[in-house]
């Protein structure tokens, strides 16, 4: 089933009647989905993803995933507000301000929930140490919006709504027979939602109007920046599933 619904490496034509879909993709997303295929359906095959989707993930890596995301969202939520300073366009203002809203707000009351019903306190959730895999990633991101352009913005946080997007939708479709009594159920149903894949359907879109006119050189830069975080997305997951914290266990000491 994965396979039949994941986007495939060939070329297809665009129907721009139709608007961008799951299967109907402008022709510099289909480069940018191209480009990062390979670490793209690596994530999606890898032990973390697979468990989830299968309800057999231990809890204790989900609560170690889901703290890391509770502190990248603070991150990410600061990426938005710089993009929001730094466009003159009132659909892309409202666009950034919604999602940094949703990102402090939506999303970090559905974390606190889940580590609640761990047994996790406010305080360890307020104070999270963060990965050096994490820290890697937010990094990156917060580099580019201060220093880029809303381009290059836009296509940084492309990878984390449209991974999301993807895996969730195909999850929920892999293992329809089962997500019912999935423990992880309210995550793939979070994520699966023609809902959540809008917003990746409006960054996409907003971005394939924005490159329109620009040279090779410059179409590279933003391919580079979006396989890159497309290969933090799969360190993320990876690095909770190890639940590591380091490059290597013998350097994992708490300061």
């Amino acid at each position: 089933m994965a396979d039949v619904i994941s986007v495939t490496n060939s070329d297809s034509a665009f129907d721009a009647s139709k608007g961008v879909t799951r299967t109907n993709l402008p022709p510099f997303a289909q480069r940018l989905r191209k480009a990062a295929d390979l670490v793209w359906e690596e994530g999606y095959r890898q032990p973390f993803i697979r468990e989830l989707g299968e309800g057999t993930l231990p809890r204790e890596k989900f609560a170690f995933y889901l703290l890391q995301d509770f502190r990248y969202l603070n991150d990410y939520a600061r990426v938005h507000a710089l993009g929001l300073a730094k466009t003159d366009d009132p659909e892309i203002m409202a666009f950034m301000l919604n999602v940094q809203n949703g990102a402090l707000n939506v999303e970090s009351t559905v974390h606190r929930t889940y580590l609640a019903s761990y047994g996790i306190t406010d305080e360890q959730m307020n104070n999270v140490r963060q990965s050096a895999f994490a820290r890697a990633y937010t990094s990156n991101i917060l580099s580019i919006a201060y220093g880029k352009d809303i381009l290059d913005i836009l296509v940084a946080v492309l990878p984390c709504a449209w991974v999301y997007a993807d895996y969730g939708y195909r999850l929920a479709h892999e293992f329809a027979d089962t997500l019912d009594v999935n423990q992880y159920k309210s995550w793939v149903d979070m994520y699966k939602t023609e809902e959540f894949w809008s917003s990746s359907a409006w960054l996409i879109e907003h971005v394939e109007q924005l490159v329109e006119g620009l040279n090779e050189e410059r179409r590279a830069e933003l391919v580079d920046i979006f396989v890159t975080g497309v290969q933090n997305e799969y360190m993320f997951w990876s690095s909770a599933y190890d639940m590591q914290y380091t490059w290597k266990p013998e350097w994992d000491q708490e300061s």
